[in-house]
């Protein structure tokens, strides 16, 4: 294999557990909203207090808020990883390392790819893709 497609597979595969990750944290919001209000409401009716709803309101936008955090500190960064390898930008290589430590929390294929990414960009070869000199680099679309 080519450096070029070892960049261009580890940029489609961060892409890829983005994707996954923003679905399933927008999932995970949704259904945490909904579940905390159901049960401030349920809770509210079954002991006459109407101030409870508020107490499973704010839960479910709690939640919100802490899945909205994870979901930046995990997708941004991979989505960053995927745009940039796939454009071959200077910086994608501090992008898919950071990239890589974070989908290789991600067990099993996350695993994987985590560590194929850091094999890459720490070889000889990866360094030297994202090299100042590197005519790789202009081999990519987009240049």
């Amino acid at each position: 294999m080519t450096v070029v497609e070892h960049n261009r597979i580890l940029g489609i595969g961060f892409g890829v557990f983005s994707a996954i990750f923003t679905f399933t944290i927008l999932l995970l919001m949704v259904v945490s909203l909904g579940v905390f209000a159901a049960l401030g409401i349920t809770f509210a009716n079954e002991t006459g207090d109407s101030h409870q709803a508020g107490f499973g309101i704010i839960g479910g936008i709690a939640a919100v808020v802490f899945y909205g955090l994870l979901g930046a500190i995990f997708v941004l960064p991979m989505a960053l990883a995927s745009w940039r390898m796939l454009k071959g930008k200077r910086n994608a290589r501090i992008w898919g390392i950071i990239a890589a430590i974070l989908v290789a929390t991600i067990f099993p294929l996350g695993t994987m790819l985590g560590i194929y990414g850091l094999w890459f960009l720490f070889s000889a070869e990866g360094r030297g893709f994202y090299s100042n000199q590197s005519e790789a680099i202009q081999a990519l679309p987009g240049h």
